[in-house]
């Protein structure tokens, strides 16, 4: 499997793509926020930056760790800036300087490549509790602060759960990281209560009969989408005749849209890319060269998996409502570019494995294959 990891992978990513491709197509039939074109264009961008990541090798990136995490605070400062922020659905999760971005995709990025070069600079410290937890956990409650302060719960917390991946990795001592969770778990709770938008889609979760409505509406709408399609599906284009209207069918609720139009076998199909690309990852990072590849390659998996299962959960109603597109499916520029460019430093991993990790027992490396360049 470690020789041909990689092309596992990319037959994972290409299969997503595709699919979206087609789901894009079909939903700009019905949808006006839906953009056939301009999506094709960021996915040709998207792969040309993932092969460019690929050619580099990784721990040239090392050294930036510090600049792009200054450079993504800087960025999600912005979103506040008068002028420069914009606001959209009583959120301000983009700035335009020209171009309409997201920096938190910018900033799970930098949070991941900051952690890694942390914990492998610290490594004999990581055990510790100010080294270990304290500094590096201040550290990223600042991005994951400026995020929540966007009014954009979903990317907090994925961003919260990939700095919690990556701190497991690194050896932080469990208890610490328990801590960590507690404390996330209420500033989620504080946030929840502060925000009557965000009060109303909880309560809809607790008690969707209730809400049908109201909060609940759009979720409603997802499941009812997903019934209509049973196991073969309704056919490309047809879903609208059933559920008649599903705001953000083209990137939040993107999964419904698929289980409307190709059934439950293509949703489980998906689910299991999803999979792969995840047994994959943790595959290449732990037969990474060295201690930043494998930390490096573990926060970028989980960034990927764990986005797609937030969105998953979130379409199934398993949890509240938050927006977050679905990897290499959903409609989006930012997030689109984010993720190929987790597949190019995966790739990049992988080029680089030559040998066993230095940092693996003596008694253990017999144990592992070696992991030859493509």
């Amino acid at each position: 499997m470690n020789r041909y990891v990689s092309l596992v992978l990319v037959a994972a990513v290409g299969a997503l793509v595709a699919l979206g491709l087609i789901t894009l197509f079909s939903a700009e039939q019905v949808s006006k926020t839906a953009n056939f074109g301009k999506h094709l264009t960021w996915v040709l961008l998207g792969l040309v930056g993932c092969y460019s990541l690929t050619m580099i090798d990784y721990r040239r990136w090392e050294a930036f760790a510090w600049w792009g995490f200054g450079i993504a605070a800087i960025l999600l400062a912005l979103c506040y800036a008068p002028g420069i922020g914009h606001e959209y659905n009583g959120a301000r999760r983009w700035i335009k300087i020209g171009y309409k971005f997201q920096p938190s995709e910018v900033a799970k990025l930098a949070g991941i490549l900051f952690l890694a070069a942390w914990y492998t600079k610290w490594h004999d410290r990581a055990g510790t509790t100010w080294f270990g937890f304290v500094l590096p956990g201040l550290c990223m409650t600042v991005l994951v602060a400026l995020v929540a302060g966007e009014v954009d719960i979903g990317a907090s917390t994925l961003l919260g759960v990939v700095t919690a991946i990556v701190m497991l990795m690194a050896g932080v001592r469990f208890r610490w990281l328990i801590l960590g969770v507690v404390g996330a778990v209420g500033a989620v709770a504080f946030a929840v209560k502060s925000l009557p938008e965000r009060t109303g889609r909880f309560l809809a979760f607790m008690d969707p009969v209730k809400h049908a409505d109201g909060d609940f509406w759009q979720q409603g709408k997802g499941l009812l989408a997903f019934g209509v399609g049973g196991w073969d599906g309704v056919g490309i284009g047809n879903i609208m005749h059933y559920v008649k209207r599903l705001p953000f069918l083209e990137s939040d609720f993107i999964f419904p849209v698929i289980g409307g139009e190709f059934g439950l076998q293509v949703s489980l199909l998906v689910v299991l890319a999803y999979v792969v690309i995840m047994v994959a990852g943790v595959l290449i990072s732990l037969n990474a060269p060295d201690r930043f590849g494998m930390l490096l390659g573990c926060g970028v998996s989980g960034m990927m998996v764990i986005q797609a299962i937030i969105h998953m959960a979130v379409t199934t109603a398993i949890m509240p409502n938050t927006g977050l597109p679905l990897p290499f499916v959903s409609q989006g520029g930012t997030n689109l570019i984010a993720c190929f460019a987790c597949v190019g430093l995966l790739l990049s991993i992988h080029r680089q494995s030559w040998l066993e990790p230095d940092y693996v027992a003596p008694e253990l490396k017999a144990n592992l294959r070696i992991t030859p360049r493509l």
